[in-house]
């Protein structure tokens, strides 16, 4: 799946309606064009890595995170609030 839109693209998908999946041959105008794939792969890989890691590896899930990575769990419990606030900051640079 993550090279699927490398490989096989078509004018198809070129529609508005259709471009979300990612198989274009020319990007959209656009600053935000996040189509589904390649990214479903990578999720699809995220989630089978997790799965592995609950079965065979629970103990590296467990216990307290280390306080160096505190930020990264506050910027993940609000990750809407966050995308919002970066959006006018970046297109506003």
């Amino acid at each position: 799946m993550l090279l699927l839109p490398r490989v096989l693209q078509h004018g198809l998908f070129d529609t508005r309606w259709t471009n979300w999946v990612g198989l274009v041959t020319h990007k959209p105008i656009t600053e935000d064009y996040v189509p589904v794939l390649p990214w479903l792969g990578v999720m699809l890989w995220g989630l089978a890595a997790g799965q592995w890691l609950l079965a065979h590896r629970p103990a590296l899930l467990a216990g307290a995170l280390p306080s160096v990575l505190a930020p990264l769990a506050t910027l993940g419990r609000w990750p809407l609030t966050v995308y919002m606030l970066h959006q006018p900051l970046l297109i506003g640079a």
